[in-house]
């Protein structure tokens, strides 16, 4: 019986290419029911996770003892000559797994034990999608087939309880599909598209390198919302029941999930974007609303101005305190409120992701010389970027807000005459 699992399957361990070792007999006979791609050390499996980006399942060995250069599965990879120097480095594998973020079932397959050294770090990493097995003297040759059957039982069992994890997997199937044909369409329009697009960009006066990511991204949704595969399998996950659970424990995961929609972490040297959070004093933050188009623009002249809405540490919880805000509660999420603005779980406020933000149109806004925020980003670095497409939906709100015009009211007896007839 063949396995079920979908996808690429990495198979990284020293002796996959040994003749007359149990290992390279494994790895054959995995290959005649999956597409594997077998790698020979933790430096070419790195190499092979950036290069192709996410496998089904990762079977991984966690001693490697030779000291060569494979210089022709390198060369596959387009990484040249790579020197294997995993021996001098006693926890080496577990360093691959907690450096590398990479979403896949992962089977370690080793002689070393390492239940008791690793075991709960490494699965409070990855939880569910880590499968540790060891290998002992009845690995040989001649019973490769019984450690095969249970390689692969392993992995079917675990795909039937984590359904929920196998969709992100179809996902990115999806985008690698997509992304494919953009690209292929693309080059075939034009040999310098990339160029012909972030020269354009350029020329109009707005971030060339940011207007290029986001202009595909934009294209890959259109590919992806027609990609009938991933619809389908969408929808089989949404018929599947959920039980009721309101406990704090669900609670602070829900938020959590819910925060990193909203919000994504910034790395130090990551550009002044539209939707960034600045941190303006010890109590209070400001949501960059200055458009993505302008952004370059104003950050080269230090006379300009940034647009920032503002909150300060307790807005929820102070808004609250307003009778028209407590009586919409169950409604502040869904921005029932005209001139206000809230948002959930704000990870700088709280570790357990219990405060949100609330921003007042009328009294909120700011103007901040460019010379001085960008002093203060210095000074305070940014941590956080609202998301889209929260930080549309916060703009579009508050210019609506901003540029409401008042009318006439109409007359009792005019409203009467028009409903009654």
């Amino acid at each position: 019986k063949k396995s079920s699992m979908e996808g690429v399957v990495l198979f990284a361990d020293d002796h996959i290419y040994s003749e007359d070792r149990p290992e390279k007999a494994l790895f054959e006979s995995l290959r005649s029911d999956l597409p594997v791609l077998g790698v020979q050390s933790l430096e070419l499996a790195s190499k092979a996770i950036q290069s192709i980006g996410t496998f089904s399942a990762i079977v991984l060995d966690w001693q490697y003892t030779q000291d060569e250069t494979f210089e022709d599965i390198a060369k596959e990879l387009g990484t040249g000559k790579i020197p294997i120097t995993t021996a001098q480095k006693e926890d080496a594998a577990y360093a691959f797994l907690l450096t590398n973020n990479f979403y896949s079932l992962i089977y370690i397959f080793s002689e070393k034990d390492i239940e008791e050294t690793y075991g709960e770090a490494l699965r409070k990493k990855f939880g569910d999608r880590i499968i540790i097995e060891k290998k002992d003297e009845n690995f040989t040759i001649k019973r490769v087939s019984e450690f095969k059957k249970k390689i692969l039982e392993g992995i079917d069992e675990w795909k039937e309880s984590n359904r929920n994890l196998s969709l992100p997997l179809k996902w990115t199937v999806a985008i690698n599909e997509s992304i494919q044909q953009i690209f292929k369409e693309l080059s075939e329009a034009e040999k310098d598209w990339i160029l012909e697009i972030y020269k354009s960009a350029q020329s109009d006066g707005v971030d060339p390198e940011l207007f290029v990511i986001e202009l595909l991204q934009l294209i890959l949704s259109e590919s992806l919302v027609q990609n009938t595969a991933l619809i389908d399998a969408l929808r089989n996950e949404g018929e599947r029941n959920l039980d009721f659970n309101d406990s704090d424990e669900k609670k602070k995961s829900l938020s959590k999930l819910f925060s990193r929609l909203h919000y994504s972490e910034l790395k130090p040297d990551a550009p002044l974007m539209t939707g960034d959070i600045c941190e303006i004093d010890d109590n209070k933050y400001g949501i960059i609303i200055t458009p993505e188009c302008d952004i370059r623009k104003v950050k080269k002249n230090h006379d300009l101005y940034f647009d920032l809405l503002t909150f300060s540490k307790d807005s929820f919880e102070n808004s609250f305190k307003q009778k028209h805000v407590k009586d919409e509660s169950d409604r502040v999420f869904n921005q029932s409120i005209q001139a206000m603005h809230f948002l959930p779980s704000f990870p700088s406020l709280s570790t357990n992701l219990d405060k949100g933000i609330a921003i007042n149109f009328t009294k909120d806004s700011i103007k901040i010389k460019s010379a001085e925020l960008q002093i203060l980003i210095n000074e305070r670095p940014r941590k956080f970027k609202l998301n889209s497409p929260f930080i549309q939906n916060l703009r579009q709100r508050y210019i609506s807000h901003i540029g409401r015009i008042g009318t006439p009211a109409v007359h009792s007896l005019v409203k009467t005459w028009n409903i009654n007839n």
